[in-house]
């Protein structure tokens, strides 16, 4: 019994130092709730579901964190985000920028790219950033910013915009 219970032991003190290193690169998949609202004159709604809704009739800007997947001792970032959100507005679009930082927040890398399908009241569609390729040092960074328009209002019905859920793979 001894024995067993210090395996036990020594074996979650080593998950535990290999939760802390970085995870192998990878996908993961995130909701639109883990995001945060830095502009705008609203917050957005979260719902159980973990999307993010825009529920204000004006625009807000959210910024969405992202674990870096990189491997030692290389921590080259090459980031494939695809965002999954409903854009009912007709002359707006959901706008996302992927962006690779150094641990002071200068820039190294960006992609940005728009929900150009044109107003769709009721189907989720997606659409993809790809972030070339760069070196960034153990503590830089990888974010989500995206900005999602307000209320839009086509007769007596008002659509909401929706940042359902976001997909990384590095």
């Amino acid at each position: 019994m001894k024995k067993s219970l210090s395996f036990v032991s020594k074996s979650v003190a080593a998950l535990a130092m290999f939760s802390a290193l970085p995870a192998l690169a990878g996908t993961a998949t995130y909701s639109g709730s883990l995001c945060t609202s830095v502009s705008g004159f609203g917050s957005p709604t979260i719902y159980r579901s973990g999307r993010l809704i825009n529920q204000t009739p004006n625009t807000i800007e959210v910024v969405c964190p992202i674990q870096r997947n990189v491997t030692a001792p290389t921590f080259t970032e090459a980031l494939s985000i695809n965002v999954t959100a409903l854009d009912p507005h007709l002359s707006e679009n959901v706008c996302c920028t992927a962006t690779v930082a150094e641990k002071d927040g200068s820039t190294l890398a960006s992609s940005a790219a728009c929900s150009n399908w044109g107003a769709n009241t009721a189907n989720h569609n997606s659409f993809s950033l790809s972030v070339p390729s760069v070196f960034a040092n153990i503590n830089g960074y990888v974010s989500l910013r995206c900005v999602l328009p307000g209320q839009y209002t086509s007769g007596s019905s008002t659509y909401s915009s929706v940042l359902a859920s976001f997909v990384v793979s590095e």
